[in-house]
């Protein structure tokens, strides 16, 4: 590993074909086994599969035994490695599975561009965050880009969705984009096709330049 900070991979699930989620299904822990087949939809099955196929090759690159680690939740079920001095997080959308891995607190968000809705921009963003949407030519991707922001901070602090969105307020800092009034936390942010990812380190600003912000396409 070129970079043993942090590290985010991204799988297409969408290339996993029958044979081969089978396969890939018998090397991963038990309790997610159970949990991926007592799922109903194949997509959603393929997901969680992608997203345990990802914390495996985490470990792997980090020197975590995937075998004898366990993951444990706080209160909130943000996950843990239990007795590791590595963090890590998850999400996915559409096709799309994402994990990212780091010595710091972290949290990451994927979302596939749709049309939004403005009620729910409303209703989670702050009066200014809807200013810059309404002014904006493209509308969508502003609106996915400012949620997963927000969805991967209050993912880094571990509370998840216990924090309203709308009071958070993103603003632009020296070109880069911070949470008002806060010092520690750093986004990173890509876009890859038609999604948008985001992810949020709990780090000093002047440690930010020793972290990536490269996603790594991983195929199994």
């Amino acid at each position: 590993m070129e970079n043993k900070r942090i590290c985010s991979y991204l799988l297409d699930v969408s290339t996993i074909d029958e044979e081969s989620f089978e396969k890939l299904l018998s090397g991963i822990k038990d309790y997610r086994k159970e949990k991926i087949l007592k799922l109903s939809l194949k997509e959603t099955k393929k997901l969680s599969l992608g997203v345990e196929l990802l914390i495996k090759k985490a470990c792997f690159d980090f020197g975590i035994s995937y075998e004898d680690t366990e993951i444990v939740f706080n209160e909130y079920g943000k996950p843990y490695f239990k007795n590791s001095k590595y963090f890590f997080n998850t999400a996915h959308s559409g096709k799309y599975a994402i994990c990212v891995i780091s010595d710091k607190e972290v949290g990451i968000d994927i979302e596939e561009i749709k049309d939004f809705k403005d009620k729910v921009a409303k209703r989670y963003f702050t009066s200014k965050e809807n200013q810059y949407i309404e002014l904006s030519n493209e509308k969508n991707d502003l609106f996915y880009r400012l949620w997963t922001l927000k969805e991967s901070y209050v993912k880094c602090l571990g509370k998840g969705l216990s924090i309203p969105l709308n009071s958070i307020e993103l603003v632009s800092k020296n070109n880069n984009i911070v949470i008002s009034g806060d010092k520690i936390h750093q986004f990173y942010e890509t876009k890859i096709e038609n999604y948008r990812i985001a992810w949020c380190l709990n780090i000093p600003e002047k440690e930010k330049k020793n972290y990536s912000s490269k996603v790594k396409v991983i195929n199994f």
